[in-house]
Parts: C-alpha cells; structure tokens; sequence
C-alpha cells in the first residue's frame, strides 16, 4: 500500500516518528508521502524522508498558511523539489470553510504553485473544501493536468468534471463514517483514477475515530473501498498502489 498524503512531520508524532514509520511498513505500506504546509513543514517532510527510505516528501503552501508566504517562497520550495525524494508541489489548493486566509491570496499562492508544478513538471496536491467553483475555474485557467485532489469529500458532478481534466482523486479514513456523497463518487469512479491515503494524524477511520491517524491505519481504508465497489480489498490495494506509481513518477527513485 502507498500511503499518497500523510503529516507525519506534525509535532504530535515527534517523539515516535521512528515507531510510526516501522509500524506502517509492518502493517504492509510500502511508500509513504509527508506533505508539507509551508516551508518549515517541507523542510521536516524532506528531513524525515531523507531519513527513512519508505518515505517521500512534498513541498508547498497550504491555504491556510499561505497569507504567511512570504516573498522568495517560490524560490525555496523550487530549490527544496530539487531534493530527489520531493515527489510533488502541495499541499496547496483553496479553503473557504474556514477562510483563514483571505481568498484573494489564497488563488494568487495556489496559482504560483500551479505554475512552478508545471514548470518542473510534477504533479500537484491539492487542497478544496468549499470551494468547488473556484478551484475548477483555475484549474481550467491554468490548463493543470497533472494534479489530485486530497481528502475527496464532493459529490460525482464535481468529480465528473475534475476527472475530464485528469485530475485524480484520493480517499481518506472519512470514508468509513460519512456516506455521502462519497459513496456516490467511490461507486462511479474508474479503479485508475483515485489513491489511498491518512491524511495523519487527522481522519482516523472507524474504529479509531476521534485519535490519532497514523499511515499503519490505511488498510481500513482500502477495506471500507472494497465493500463500497464489491470488490476484493487486495484488488483495491494494487490498483491503488499502480496508480500512485504511474502518477508520482520519482516515487519509483
């Protein structure tokens, strides 16, 4: 299994993260992906990647974070991609449910990162919550075909219209606890078009819900899919193995 977004780089993991490493690969994740929200966070997802050899970094601003870019950000994040375990630009993307930065400087930074992704061709991940209009209209603007929406919470009208653009999808432990319209998505959604991830330490799956998430948790995931598609768990597993392989191309590095 890959484990396609984790924060194993979040200070509640500190002290373990040698644990929490060894404990997935035990639980059978074989890569691993520590996103990073701005540029300290990068900076520790390449730290701890560079440390253990299952797992890979990327490297970008966060919505939230990103009224804090300051400027030459884009520089430091092009710099740290160069860095052979950095295997995408994100997390990035829009946020309106909690507008903790304002939208006018969440589209400029997501922008930004959207070019610098296309300019060293790789793939972006991208963050939307409330947002579904805004974040189509750019990636519509920016012609971006190379990039996953994480987290996929929105219904199978927005997945449609992502999917035609190929943009992918990944699926969290919330799969295990809110129905819709996920399972809507989940029914509809080709086996090649979605990933598997945590999101750690947030959206621990069911029967873990409400600790903490961790990327040894990911086969819940992968299980709850299965019974979704009626399929068997091992299916979903490899599909979703050779998807992020085909997609995350330094991931084979």
């Amino acid at each position: 299994m890959i484990d396609t977004h984790c924060h194993i780089n979040d200070k509640k993991y500190e002290s373990e993260i040698n644990d929490i490493v060894l404990k997935a690969i035990d639980a059978g994740v074989k890569k691993m992906i520590c996103v990073g929200v701005d540029l300290e966070s990068s900076e520790k997802s390449i730290q701890i990647a560079n440390n253990f050899e299952a797992v890979y970094a990327s490297v970008g601003y966060h919505p939230h974070e990103s009224k804090d870019a300051e400027k030459g950000y884009l520089y430091e994040l092009e710099e740290m991609a160069k860095n052979p375990k950095v295997v995408a630009i994100g997390e990035t993307g829009l946020d309106y449910h909690y507008n903790i930065s304002s939208e006018s400087i969440q589209k400029k930074i997501f922008n930004e990162q959207i070019e610098l992704s296309q300019d060293l061709k790789l793939p972006i991940i991208m963050h939307n919550r409330s947002s579904d209009d805004d974040l189509l209209s750019i990636i519509e603007s920016t012609n971006l075909n190379n990039g996953v929406v994480h987290c996929f919470s929105s219904n199978w009208k927005f997945a449609k219209k992502l999917l035609s653009h190929n943009i992918k999808l990944s699926f969290t432990g919330m799969v295990t606890f809110i129905t819709e319209p996920i399972h809507e998505v989940l029914n509809n959604i080709d086996m090649k078009d979605f990933f598997i991830e945590t999101d750690s330490p947030y959206l621990a799956p069911v029967p873990h819900r409400g600790k903490r998430n961790e990327p040894a948790m990911i086969r819940l995931i992968a299980e709850e899919i299965a019974k979704i598609k009626k399929l068997p768990t091992e299916k979903i597993i490899d599909c979703t193995t050779q998807n992020a392989l085909n997609f995350f191309k330094k991931l084979h590095n």
